[in-house]
């Protein structure tokens, strides 16, 4: 597309050429006493200069135009460099490249670390009494994911943030009388008031300590992110399913198995202890066993389905570590086929009497006397983990070991039974 102000200033050129040329014939003409063509030529001339002087009129037009529009284009850049979103999200962006540029100095840039501290105060879920610095959220989600990818036992419980290490739950035990039958003008008793546990988690702190090599942060290419995921993810899996399972409540949440299963069912008399679930009892086979599993075949798992209660049916899964798997993949049916169904579609679980599997390296093994080798009930229900801050993290510079860094990474987490029916264990006999 062609540029007007160029136009106008090759118009105005061919103007000047012939201006010049009529002038010299001007002067000429005034020169022979040719009085006649020297006014014609002077007419020629002051329209020449009207011209001109248009044109130069229409240049400088072009230029304001021009630069209006280059004044609107650099706006509209400025605008789309801005950060976008709400105040809370500008703050998290800010933070998230503060953080990257903290991290990469080792968090020795004083400077930077007040700047880091100012934008946690904005921002409600990033402030912390603890000290420390949290966690880009970007960086905590990744590790979120990785945990509950490693860990299919932390993805099946009910996982929840809370703004209190005071918080409980409150759990309803009793079963029928909350209800009746009545005529349509028959009186109307009060029916049974439910009675209420109060489940209070127990706390604990959970960290890593990560090192690096200082030349490592300073590359450009290296990626913090990854590094950090990679360093604390897998680990922090591994702790919260233990603790899930037989955490002490000492310093850490309290798990399904720290009070030991019983044979009481529920709503027996006594009851059992809130924190106290029900067991299935399946013969103990020989560990030199090799051939088809006979103790077990399918009806302890069977029975195992149907201790549980129907309104716990629905969300059920089956629990068990690698090597019960690898012995529950051997049951078949009478007819010779195999109860557990693999599965064929990626991202869909394998199937054991209609129900997914999750793999839970915890709880026992099948041919161990005493041992709890499967669970089975519906998770989200039957056990509660929450957890209190963001993701925090501390530097140790490298004084103890030279050219090392040291991130020490934590995250307070509490843990507790919420329903000891929504879950029942298979329990190897002792002979």
């Amino acid at each position: 597309m062609a540029n007007p102000i160029i136009e106008e200033l090759e118009k105005i050129g061919n103007v000047v050429g012939e201006y010049q040329k009529s002038n010299d014939e001007r002067l000429k003409a005034f020169e022979k006493g040719n009085d006649g063509r020297a006014k014609e030529l002077d007419v020629k001339l002051a329209r020449m200069d009207e011209a001109l002087d248009k044109a130069q009129a229409k240049i400088k037009a072009l230029e304001a135009e021009e630069a209006q529009k280059q004044a609107r284009i650099e706006m509209l850049e400025a605008l789309s460099e801005r950060p976008k979103g709400t105040a809370e999200e500008r703050n998290r962006a800010e933070y998230n490249v503060k953080f990257n540029e903290a991290f990469r100095k080792g968090f020795q840039d004083m400077a930077a670390n007040t700047a880091l501290k100012e934008l946690m105060q904005k921002d409600v879920s990033l402030a912390t009494t603890a000290g420390g610095f949290a966690l880009p959220k970007d960086i905590g989600m990744q590790v979120e994911k990785l945990i509950l990818k490693f860990s299919d036992i932390v993805n099946a419980v009910k996982l929840i943030q809370v703004g209190t290490s005071d918080y409980q739950e409150l759990v309803s035990y009793n079963q029928g009388g909350f209800s009746g039958w009545v005529a349509e003008t028959g009186s109307r008793s009060a029916t049974t008031t439910p009675t209420l546990r109060s489940q209070k988690p127990t706390w604990g702190e959970l960290y890593a300590y990560p090192q690096v090599t200082e030349w490592s942060l300073q590359d450009i290419q290296f990626d913090v992110n990854q590094w950090l995921v990679e360093n604390i993810a897998e680990q922090f899996a591994v702790d919260l399913a233990t603790a899930v399972f037989n955490g002490n409540g000492s310093s850490k949440p309290t798990g399904m198995t720290n009070s030991a299963p019983t044979a009481a069912d529920d709503y027996a008399s006594p009851m059992r202890a809130a924190a106290v679930y029900e067991y299935h009892f399946v013969a103990a086979e020989s560990a030199a066993q090799s051939s088809p599993i006979t103790a077990w075949k399918g009806d302890a798992l069977i029975g195992l389905q149907y201790l549980l209660r129907p309104g716990y049916r629905q969300n059920a899964q089956f629990a068990m570590n690698s090597i019960t798997q690898a012995y529950v993949r051997k049951l078949k049916t009478t007819t010779n086929e195999y109860i557990w169904q693999p599965s064929f579609q990626a991202g869909q679980p394998d199937m054991l009497l209609g129900k997914p599997i999750l793999t839970w390296e915890d709880l026992g093994n099948p041919t161990t006397a005493n041992a709890l080798p499967v669970a089975y009930g519906d998770f989200r229900r039957a056990y509660l983990m929450t957890y209190r801050t963001e993701l925090m993290t501390n530097i140790d510079n490298g004084i103890t070991t030279p050219g090392y860094i040291k991130f020490y990474v934590r995250r307070r987490y509490g843990g507790m039974v919420l329903n000891n029916d929504a879950v029942k264990f298979l329990k190897v006999s002792a002979s």
